[in-house]
């Protein structure tokens, strides 16, 4: 059975991943706080608590040679642009150290880094993007993704690895003190559940391609079980809908007896042009990325009420 170790295991992503993938491989958590809960740390193989910032929490992971290790450490969007340099020490330099220990031990281990499609900027020339549309470096956030990138990119005749470019994730934190709530339709749902309302701060012209983290999880497990040489994939749905669009969506949602109020406070809608990303690699490595986004928000309703 392979060894999995999941650097990040507290997050929104890294706990979830944890959680699915136990009962299919040995997973090593690594969290910079011990994780005081049963249910998650149930089946878990080993545990690693540290800063990742720090050598000896490298060394740690490293002896025990992992087969894969998945790498979902990041400041999140708005904290990653609150400073350069601390964005930089967060979400690039340990990547840096993690590659040098590798490569010192001469381990065999292979890098799911999960990456970003912001790192293909915001307005696009072309309508379908594809993983060799050129990269459009907007902010701190992107940037240090794209960084990551590079650098195992550069390292690939030593390193094996796979990059993520993972579109807007959704879905039920496994962890009670995550905060995901800043994340747009894990917002509006709980907003909706909560106040009876959805407030929309900007036109709501904006496009995203929504996911469920079912899909990360999947894209993984495929990756993990068979060996394939990939680099870049993009983890979307291969669908755009507007932040209108989404809001709509949630307030008809059988899930509500009524529907539910949608508050815009910029009116004027400028509509912006439609694009998608291109999952075609996704399917040939047999991901199903035809969720059923209405579904997957009922789902997510009823997850989200009983807490």
């Amino acid at each position: 059975m392979k060894k999995i170790a999941i650097l990040g295991a507290s997050g929104y992503i890294g706990s979830y991943l944890s959680q699915k993938l136990k009962y299919k491989f040995k997973i090593i958590t690594h969290s910079r706080k011990k994780i005081f809960n049963r249910t998650f740390n149930y089946k878990i193989y080993k545990t690693i608590n540290g800063d990742i910032k720090k050598l000896r929490t490298l060394k740690n992971i490293i002896k025990l040679k992992p087969d894969i290790i998945v790498y979902t450490i990041s400041l999140n969007h708005i904290a990653s642009e609150k400073n350069l340099n601390n964005s930089l020490k967060n979400n690039y330099t340990p990547l840096v150290n993690l590659i040098s220990e590798i490569k010192k031990k001469k381990l065999k281990t292979k890098i799911i880094y999960l990456s970003t499609v912001q790192v293909y900027g915001r307005e696009f020339n072309r309508k379908k993007i594809s993983e060799n549309f050129e990269k459009r470096i907007e902010n701190i956030y992107s940037l240090t993704h794209s960084m990551c990138e590079d650098l195992l990119y550069f390292n690939n005749k030593i390193i094996k690895f796979h990059c993520l470019r993972i579109s807007n994730t959704f879905g039920m934190p496994i962890l009670p003190k995550i905060d995901c709530w800043w994340l747009v339709l894990n917002n509006f749902c709980k907003d909706a559940i909560n106040k009876n309302k959805i407030i929309i701060n900007s036109d709501g012209s904006a496009l995203r391609d929504f996911i469920s983290l079912d899909l990360v999880y999947e894209t993984i497990v495929r990756l993990v079980s068979k060996n394939r040489n990939i680099p870049f994939i993009n983890v979307c749905s291969g669908n755009t809908i507007s932040i209108r669009e989404l809001a709509h969506k949630i307030s008809k949602n059988n899930y509500f007896k009524n529907k539910i109020k949608i508050e815009i406070k910029k009116k004027k809608f400028i509509p912006k042009k439609k694009f998608k990303y291109d999952t075609s690699i996704l399917k040939k490595i047999s991901v199903n990325t035809n969720e059923n986004i209405n579904e997957r928000i009922t789902t997510f309703l009823k997850c989200l009420n009983k807490t």
